[in-house]
């Protein structure tokens, strides 16, 4: 399937001539990448670089494929080279590789820029239009998983809503809540803070969600639990120890259930189920990417 038709598919369904240039990566990527010295403007498209949303790397012309992953590894790229894989598109949810308990995020490689190029891989990522849109998003795939009644939006930020609340189908004990998460996201290593015994309102920040004004606006809207990939951030920058420091210093008086499941598994959820079936419905085969570790 032709490159520019699918990419045309994806601008309209997200809108992203609309939406302002993505935060964190308008700051984050020319600073990380200028600082490794790696020549990131050779390879990245112009229209990326202005909105750092949409196609990202323009390596051909045809498709034969689309792969999927959270974020732009190498991890991720050495398994698809293994294979001898070319003329494919990848569609990401992040433009960058996290260390979500170390560094953060981390520019890739060169020699992997250059044999994307020289393979004929593309590379199209949406961050913040994958977490705001009105049916195919981060929180709703979430939601959907856990069947959540009459869900809405709140957390307002600049470009839409950062999260969806609503209620489960009947009141259930935490502990199940747990295990049910468990099987949603496919992980054994569930993190959390019990307030209360049953969970029934539940809160949802898809990935990185370790803000304090993230839990008071969940609890603002009558919540009893809040889901995200993390409540406590773990990053080791300055910017991250900050809001630890913030959450540290209210944890033990918050009457809400707290529960993490990883900044790559919640965001993972709709990869794997809504934008393989947007794919599959344009005609394109696809394959989603796992990394090995959810907490690296």
């Amino acid at each position: 399937m032709n490159l520019g038709f699918i990419v045309h598919q994806l601008d309209a369904e997200f809108d992203i001539e609309n939406i302002p240039p993505d935060e964190p990566f308008r700051r984050l990527l020319p600073k990380l990448y200028d600082a490794a010295r790696i020549d990131f403007r050779r390879y990245m498209t112009a229209q990326f670089l202005r909105s750092f949303h949409g196609l990202m790397l323009e390596n051909g012309d045809s498709v034969s494929k689309v792969y999927l992953a959270v974020f732009l590894s190498g991890e991720i790229l050495d398994k698809i080279f293994s294979q001898g894989i070319s003329d494919t598109l990848f569609f990401l949810h992040h433009p960058m590789d996290m260390e979500s308990g170390n560094r953060g995020f981390l520019p890739l490689e060169e020699r992997y820029l250059a044999e994307m190029r020289r393979r004929r891989i593309s590379v199209y990522s949406l961050h913040s239009p994958l977490d705001i849109h009105q049916t195919i998003s981060t929180g709703r795939a979430i939601a959907k998983a856990l069947k959540l009644q009459d869900y809405k939006e709140y957390s307002r930020c600049s470009v839409g809503f950062a999260g969806i609340f609503g209620s489960l189908e009947e009141k259930i004990p935490f502990h199940g809540f747990i295990e049910r998460v468990k099987a949603i996201f496919n992980i054994n290593d569930v993190h959390f803070i019990q307030r209360l015994p049953d969970v029934y309102r539940i809160g949802i920040i898809a990935g990185g969600g370790a803000e304090v004004e993230y839990i008071k606006e969940t609890i603002d809207a009558g919540c009893d639990t809040y889901l995200s990939g993390d409540f406590l951030n773990k990053v080791k920058t300055e910017n991250s120890l900050r809001h630890r420091a913030e959450f540290e210093a209210i944890k033990d008086s918050l009457p809400i259930n707290l529960v993490e499941c990883s900044h790559y598994a919640t965001e993972k959820l709709v990869l794997v189920n809504e934008m393989q079936d947007y794919f599959n419905k344009l005609g394109l085969e696809t394959e989603f990417i796992g990394q090995s570790d959810p907490w690296k």
